[in-house]
């Protein structure tokens, strides 16, 4: 992503709560934030966003960082509001990819750019959301939060590292959500993928992804590594239970008959560093390193199976 060189921070004020209140005189900050990926992104390098979409939902499924109140509202994701925009008059607007059909419109209302994470022939989707931020921490006068930011989330993984030597359990299945007969799967080249090899741990699903890095797998083609082990990247425990006891199909799978299921926690499927944060520190906490399910990488009893 590339923002002209006139949208610098004397024209961009983006910043922390305090910022916008200070005696610098900061008028608060005004950059529209259209995606969560985006949103995400600039929350955890201490930039408030003028405006985000879906706020409320984002709390529940994305959970971190949090959203201070003075944000305001932008609408759905898939169609935020043009009049709130257009009242507003934000200096900038940032939308995720999945937002570029709507870039002609957005544009006559400030300047647009596009924050893509997606991993490239060059960079994974870990390298491609570090240099993301630094994108934008660069136009915004922020770099210096940004590299304090994206150096302890390096801490975190590479502290982990360590830990995660003693696993000593099958392959993983990262499923974000259950469909049916079916579980969306991540692997070949998204962001959870970087971390797995990371830490030495083997992705289950080795089949075709979207650019994205998922795919939907039918429960039948799980089945066919009987000895994985299933990390939820949500809540759903008890949507998870109640498909179990309604299909038979479901109650026959290894990772379910064995117990060999890891509930995280709610995070953003497809979000750029924070996400890779949030995902290492609960895996540190609730994977169990034994094939028993004993002991997590914190040395710790997991409770999660």
């Amino acid at each position: 992503m590339t923002i002209p060189p006139a949208l610098t921070t004397s024209k961009v004020a983006v910043g922390t709560a305090h910022a916008a209140t200070s005696s610098e005189g900061v008028n608060g900050p005004r950059v529209a934030a259209l995606g969560w990926a985006t949103a995400q992104s600039l929350l955890a390098i201490g930039a408030e966003p003028l405006l985000m979409p879906e706020i409320e939902r984002y709390s529940r499924l994305v959970v971190e960082p949090p959203v201070p109140e003075s944000v305001r509202e932008a609408g759905l994701r898939s169609e935020p509001s043009l009049e709130l925009l257009a009242q507003l008059q934000p200096d900038l607007i940032v939308i995720d990819p999945s937002l570029g059909g709507a870039r002609a419109r957005l544009e006559r209302i400030a300047p647009v750019e596009v924050f893509d994470i997606r991993a490239t022939e060059t960079h994974s989707a870990y390298e491609r959301s570090g240099l993301a931020i630094r994108e934008i921490a660069l136009r915004l006068g922020m770099e210096e939060a940004c590299e304090s930011y994206l150096a302890r989330v390096e801490d975190t993984i590479s502290a982990a590292v360590p830990g995660f030597a003693q696993y000593r359990g099958g392959p993983v299945y990262v499923v974000g959500e259950l469909v049916r007969n079916a579980m969306l799967v991540f692997g070949g080249r998204c962001i959870y993928q970087d971390l797995l090899d990371r830490f030495g741990l083997q992705n289950a699903w080795t089949g075709p992804t979207s650019a994205w890095g998922h795919a939907t797998v039918p429960l039948e083609v799980m089945a066919e590594v009987p000895e994985a082990r299933l990390l939820l990247l949500s809540r759903q425990a008890a949507d998870l239970k109640a498909m179990i006891e309604a299909r038979p199909l479901t109650r026959r799978l290894p990772f379910v008959r064995d117990g060999r299921i890891t509930v995280l926690d709610n995070m953003l499927f497809y979000g750029g560093v924070p996400t890779a944060d949030r995902f290492t520190r609960l895996l540190v906490e609730r994977l169990p390193l034994d094939k028993s399910g004993s002991g997590a990488a914190t040395g710790e009893e997991t409770g999660h199976g």
